[in-house]
Parts: C-alpha cells; structure tokens; sequence
C-alpha cells in the first residue's frame, strides 16, 4: 500500500512484523495475508459500519491481536495520521496494549483473592505540557508513576501493580479479599496523594486526577475490564462532586462490603476519629483571609483517613445522616468558638443536607445549637446544595428566613453543576452562591466557559450576592475570577484543609502579614 510506505513502513520478510494490517471493509477480500500468524506488535484494523456489527461479537479466526481500528469512510490523510502515530509509538519503545492485557490477566493468575482495580486519570496535563513543554509534562507523568509505585507497594493483604498507560492514565491493581470499602478509601488517598506539589525542572506543579474502581468479576476479560474502568472514569472526568466512580452499576459511594464501617461510625463519634478540617477562604481583591470552610475526615484505625463523600455515603446506609452531620457542625463551631481576638472578624462555612433540611423544627434546633456551641450566629453561612434545596422551595425559603432573623447567612454549594434553575434564585432568602470546582477549573480554558462564569457573576450580583470560587489552584484562575467580579476563593492556592489548631496558626499568620 502507498499508505504504508509514506508512513515509513515495509512488508515483513519473516513472521514477525511491528504493524498488521487486517482489512475487513464490506466488498474487500478478506485475505489476512499480509498479516503474519505469528506477527508480534500492532494490528490495525480497517472496517466500515456493516462489517464492524458483524465483529462486535469476537474477531473471525486468522484475524491478528487488534490494537488500533478506523471504520470507514475515512480520507487518505486520516489513514496517514493514523500509520504515522503508530510508527511513533513503535520507535518510542510503546508496548501494545495486548501487553498490558497479558500482564493484567497474568497478574490476577498469580495472586490470591478478587483482582481490585484503579483507573487513574490526571487532569490538567495538556495545559502543562503546552506550558512548559512535553519534557517537563513527561518528568511530572514520571514522578507520578513514582508516587504510585512506591503507595502500591504499601498495600497490605496482597500483590499490588502499577502500568502506565497512555497520555497521564494510570491503573493500578491489588489482589486481596473483596473489600470495597478499603479500596474506595485507598481510591480517596491516591488522588490527594496525587495532588500534592511536584517539583520539576525548576517548576512547582500541581496536579489533580479523577478515578474509576472495579473488582474483577470471576470470568471478566481484561478487555472487558478495561472497558468498564474508561467508561466510569469519563464519567468521573465530568464529575465536580465525585471525583472516585465504581464502574458497576452498584452504588458510586457506599459499597456493599461497608456493612462493618456502617456500624461503626456511631462508636467513631464516641472515640473522636471523625474530626473537623477547615480549609481557608480568602479575598478575591485583597486576598485577605475572611474565614473558613469545615470539612469532615473520618480517621479510621483500619483503614486511615476516609473522605467526606465515602464518610456520609456510609452514614447515609445506615440511616445515621443527620446525626453526623449535626455532630460535624457543633464540633465545628465548638472549635470556632475559639477564633476571638485577631481572629474574631472570620468567618465559618458549614455544609448541611438535604435530610437536615427536610427535618421539622430544623430551623429552630439549628439556632439553639450554634448558641450552645458559643459561635456568633452573625459569623455563620451554612451551604446547600442546588439539589437539596429544589426538593421542597417553599419549606426551603421558611427555615432560611428563620435562621437569616437569627443572623446566619446562607449559601448555595457547588452551583452551576445541578440544576442552576433561576426560580430558586428568585424565591429563596440567599446571600452567596459558590462556584463549583468545574466552573473555576473551566475559567482558563475556553472563552464560552468563561462567559458562563461571567454571566453568573453578573447575575448574582444583580440579586445581591456574593460569589465564592471552590477548587482555586492557580494565579491564572484567580486573576480571572478577579477580572470578573468575584468576592471570594479558595483552594490549594493559598490553603488546603488543615486541623483546627493548624488553622488558627495559619490564619494569625496570614492576618499580620496583611
């Protein structure tokens, strides 16, 4: 074929070849000649819409291992592309991913229980790489492998593995009883293992990742495998809330080998494991600290630190969401309570739920708790999410009335991700809306995601309230956000989440630098 040698490829003389070209295009001859039976390395399959249904239930016998396909109609130029990359991937020493396969199913073979799997994905590559440039963006995919590697390897209870794969995935497998739960926690330290700062030819990089989990199901391919962990990690890509997906049809937070943890999270309480973090929140035009957001961790004996998502995903089961969610808020302003001289201007961020919400008297209990607690309720914002308020507007609009007479402000979290309806802007008692991670991340991008944040910046500020960005993690994200109006951020820029202690240090420091 021209095709072929315009891309800089031969005909094998021996058994062997790098690339198999396996033409099953309707009215094509399908003679598998130029495809050695024992050919090692790429196949590339050519097929239209008809002879691609005809293969989706297996690939005829005498058909190479396929690692690349293009369905027809394709141009000329698209077959070149497609041939070039190839040949760059065989002159860069890149295996096939029939490789990985072998390894994968090698690996299960090997060891002993239910094969655990982890897709990772890392976000924000292509804008370093156009950065700084591919060697750098290459040396951070680097030194990330290492921090897998090296976290892999401390897995107790079995074998552990970790590949590469293309551009900045990653999987990383561990064979061990089936033990979701333990491996969702895992899943959680990975990526906050993940977004810690690399430092990389004379650059600090910070990098952030989405994850897909499966166990391997007892006669499950690693193809199919596969499958399921690239299917549920673009849906965690698109996920601002859920950065950690099971790709099943399962619950994506509370698995059902938590049944232990979900009796052991009222004794958790009792042993003070589930503690309170405060991440801080800051001045958009000064960059003054304003106060802070409390965030709950669950530090489990067995399993480590445990995230707020697993955390009330598994109260959730076990009908307990209320109650943890009360004890989070008390210890929080319990702790906040203590913010007075220096620290008597900021101001604290509490999340609650949608079942908080819905629980009569709510209003009234919440007001006699933060007077208990010692707090200034004038100090106080309590968030909720687009999707708790919408269930009931009119109950809604009632409690915020009452609990704004006692001096409490509201918020609505994570806005722009559910249903961002304007009739609950307009009936609602509010006084902030907080941008959510994926609005903030999008900022730097393309200039339609930024009009969107422009446009509901401008909105809030017609209905009188402030805007505070989540997820702020570089100068470029907040001089746009500074250029368009917003109040507030946070974010790993300035302050992650951090133990209550080390957060009033940190905010005392911060204030006398001001």
């Amino acid at each position: 074929m021209h095709a072929l040698a315009a891309a800089g490829f031969a005909r094998a003389s021996g058994a062997e070849a790098d690339l198999c070209i396996a033409d099953h295009r309707s009215g094509q001859p399908c003679d598998y000649a130029l495809c050695a039976q024992g050919a090692v390395g790429f196949g590339l399959l050519l097929c239209d819409a008809v002879s691609a249904a005809s293969l989706t239930n297996g690939l005829p016998d005498g058909l190479p291992r396929i690692t690349h396909a293009l369905v027809a109609p394709f141009t000329d130029t698209a077959l070149h592309l497609q041939l070039v990359l190839i040949r760059q991937q065989i002159e860069a020493g890149a295996g096939p991913t029939q490789d990985m396969h072998q390894r994968i199913a090698a690996f299960a073979a090997t060891g002993e229980g239910s094969l655990h799997t982890m897709l990772i994905g890392l976000r924000r590559m292509s804008a370093i790489n156009a950065t700084y440039g591919a060697p750098v963006g290459d040396a951070a995919l680097a030194a990330i492998e290492q921090r897998l590697t090296r976290q892999a390897a401390r897995l107790s209870g079995g074998a552990s593995l970790t590949l590469r794969l293309s551009g900045g995935d990653f999987l990383v497998a561990h064979m061990m009883p089936e033990e979701r739960v333990g491996w969702q926690v895992m899943a959680e330290r990975i990526l906050r293992l993940v977004s810690e700062p690399l430092d990389v030819a004379g650059h600090r990089l910070r990098l952030t990742a989405r994850a897909a989990l499966a166990v391997a199901r007892s006669d499950e391919s690693p193809v199919s495998l596969l499958d399921r962990l690239s299917t549920g990690l673009a849906v965690a890509r698109e996920s601002a809330a859920d950065p950690v997906r099971w790709a099943d049809r399962q619950s994506d937070h509370a698995p059902q080998s938590g049944y232990r943890l979900e009796q052991e999270i009222v004794q958790a309480i009792e042993r003070n494991e589930i503690t309170v973090l405060f991440q801080p929140q800051f001045s958009v035009v000064t960059g003054r600290i304003t106060g802070a957001e409390a965030l709950a961790r669950w530090q489990h004996p067995q399993h480590g630190e445990i995230g707020a998502g697993t955390l009330f995903a598994i109260a959730d089961k076990a009908d307990f969401t209320r109650a943890l969610s009360r004890h989070i808020r008390m210890r929080a302003m319990e702790h906040a309570a203590a913010w007075t001289g220096a620290l008597a201007p900021l101001r604290l961020s509490l999340n609650v739920t949608a079942e908080d919400l819905s629980e009569r008297g709510f209003a009234q209990r919440e007001v006699a708790m933060i007077a208990t607690s010692g707090f200034q309720a004038k100090r106080l914002t309590l968030e909720m999410t687009e999707q708790a308020l919408v269930r009931d507007l009119k109950r809604a609009a009632g409690r915020f009335a009452a609990l704004r007479e006692a001096g409490v402000r509201i918020a609505v979290d994570d806005f722009g991700t559910g249903y961002s309806s304007l009739l609950y802007l307009k009936r609602l008692p509010l006084d902030y809306l907080k941008l959510d991670h994926a609005m903030t991340r999008d900022i730097g991008g393309a200039e339609a995601d930024r009009i969107i944040v422009r446009s509901i910046i401008a909105m809030a500020k017609a209905l009188d309230l402030k805007v505070i960005a989540e997820g702020v993690e570089s100068d470029a994200q907040l001089e746009a956000l500074r250029d368009e109006g917003c109040d507030y951020f946070q974010g790993f820029l300035r302050g992650k989440a951090m133990e209550a202690e080390v957060f009033a240090e940190f905010a005392r420091d911060a204030l006398k630098q001001a």
